[in-house]
């Protein structure tokens, strides 16, 4: 495992590099033009160990022509090597927002994945207090440990499938956890990991 200064030092540049995707690509501002965004996730919590930037769009009824439209745009702009789309307004998938979704996929040196989701204000309003608990629990030292677990499980197979950051979150704030074996013991205790 990297030593926490390493990962520290990540963080800050992955946080310094996704300050220039949003602005000096002009994303923010496009974004801007379809409804209210609002970046999340490790970006706004000071946790960030790969290249993720999750940003909830808050649009009142968007349709999914006006989100391809969108889409579009993005694709012009930032030039992705890929991207996915999903209308959970549909599938309604437990866990995942009420919203339309398009996952980008930037190319090789800086290789971002977006997860991009638009919902509406009662969507955005039911998922924040998550994202306000967190930020209030966090102290210097429960950062370093999810900073020293992140990074530790960021390329499992099993992570994103089974579980994800909000375990960790949950794991370090409310159950004490302070460290990566104790982590690997939760995901266990939960049933999360297929190690017995």
């Amino acid at each position: 495992m990297a030593a926490i200064e390493e990962i520290e030092s990540t963080a800050e540049a992955l946080r310094r590099e996704c300050r220039r995707l949003l602005d000096e690509t002009g994303l923010l501002a496009l974004l801007s033009a379809y409804g209210q965004p609002h970046p999340t996730g490790s970006f706004v919590l000071d946790l960030m160990v790969w290249r993720d930037l999750d940003i909830e769009l808050v649009a009142e009824a968007l349709t999914v022509e006006r989100f391809f439209d969108l889409g579009r745009e993005i694709a012009t702009r930032l030039k992705p090597a890929r991207m996915s789309f999903r209308d959970e307004r549909i599938m309604e998938t437990p866990g995942l927002p009420n919203g339309l979704y398009w996952g980008i996929y930037l190319p090789e040196p800086e290789a971002w994945k977006i997860d991009l989701w638009a919902v509406d204000q009662a969507e955005q309003d039911r998922r924040s207090p998550y994202g306000a608990w967190v930020q209030n629990a966090l102290t210097a030292e429960s950062r370093r440990t999810i900073l020293e677990i992140k990074s530790a499980v960021w390329n499992d197979p099993d992570y994103r499938r089974t579980y994800s950051s909000k375990d960790i979150y949950d794991a370090v704030l409310s159950e004490g956890v302070a460290d990566l074996t104790g982590f690997l013991g939760y995901l266990r205790s939960k049933g999360l990991s297929r190690v017995p």
